[in-house]
């Protein structure tokens, strides 16, 4: 397959583009930052990529088999200010608008149009079990991923089949949540967040990674699709498996209104409350997880500790 892929170079994308060229496909990466990136396959080809350039980005489009938007602020990167929660839904609304306008525009469109989306779809909800029939939640994220949805799915309106990922927290090597996770705990002083009975749904990075492959080739999977395992757990059981993964203490939780003090609003929508989401659909067509449950993921990314 011909794949036109955005966010390639980032915590999911890298991964998922090595997959993709093993299997065979030919990448064209979008990228903003050209000159720091270099393929040695001829598989793939590097491309600048500005979203105000629809042109160029038409000519990349028209005739290839699928598009992967994976591009996107990173939501935890700083604390949310005004500035910053602009910047946070401006960088996913304007790149998948540039992608939908391009579709439209090509002669020869691609069959799938894969984007990327959160759990934070959902906003916070307590114990409620949340599959991908679960209405819309309120707050920052919620209506965040509601707009970059909304202009994803206009490429249905060209016959493109579209899946949008409703990805959880994703834990892996080398990045992601652990990253900032691990570090408390590595310096003896991990600990659970605020009551610590607020719903975790998180995956391993492995398995996004098959499962945006299993979307890319199953021509049947259209819609919002949970990107998340199978045994979502409450951050204080997934606090003390990263601690004895790490094979140190959980021992001192962390208050509340520290947290609201040190994150202001991204520590209620992000921290101190989350989803209890079912990978329903990936569940229904079969998909086997590597790592269904917490204790199994944490011991392939860190090993037994000594």
């Amino acid at each position: 397959m011909k794949i036109v892929i955005t966010g390639a170079t980032g915590f999911i994308g890298t991964p998922l583009s090595g997959l993709l060229i093993c299997a065979g496909h030919h990448l064209t990466i979008l990228t903003r930052a050209l000159r720091r990136t270099a393929s040695r396959s001829a598989h793939v080809q590097h491309v600048e990529w500005n979203p105000a350039d629809e042109a160029g980005v038409v000519a990349r489009v028209d005739g290839c088999d699928a598009v992967i938007n994976l591009a996107g602020e990173n939501i935890a990167a700083r604390r949310w200010t005004k500035k910053q929660k602009e910047k946070i839904l401006t960088s996913r609304v304007s790149a998948t608008q540039c992608l939908v306008r391009s579709i439209q525009k090509a002669g020869v469109k691609p069959r799938v149009l894969i984007s990327t989306s959160a759990m934070g779809y959902y906003g916070p909800r307590g114990d409620e079990s949340l599959d991908e029939t679960a209405p819309c939640g309120k707050g920052f994220l919620a209506s965040t991923c509601k707009a970059w949805e909304a202009h994803a799915v206009r490429a249905e309106d060209f016959g493109v089949r579209v899946v949008r990922l409703r990805i959880g927290v994703v834990l892996g090597k080398g990045g992601g949540a652990l990253e900032k996770m691990t570090p408390p705990f590595k310096c003896f002083l991990g600990g659970w967040l605020g009551s610590g009975e607020q719903w975790m749904s998180w995956i391993h990075l492995e398995d996004v990674v098959r499962l945006i492959d299993a979307c890319l080739t199953n021509g049947n999977l259209k819609g919002p699709v949970n990107v998340t395992a199978p045994e979502p757990v409450t951050n204080k059981v997934f606090s003390i498996a990263l601690a004895e993964a790490l094979n140190r203490p959980c021992l001192m939780p962390v208050p509340s209104f520290a947290l609201k003090v040190l994150f202001g609003e991204m520590a209620d929508e992000l921290l101190l409350k989350g989803q209890r989401v079912i990978p329903r659909k990936a569940l229904d067509m079969g998909f086997e997880f590597r790592f269904p449950e917490i204790h199994g993921a944490l011991e392939s990314i860190f090993g037994v500790q000594q």
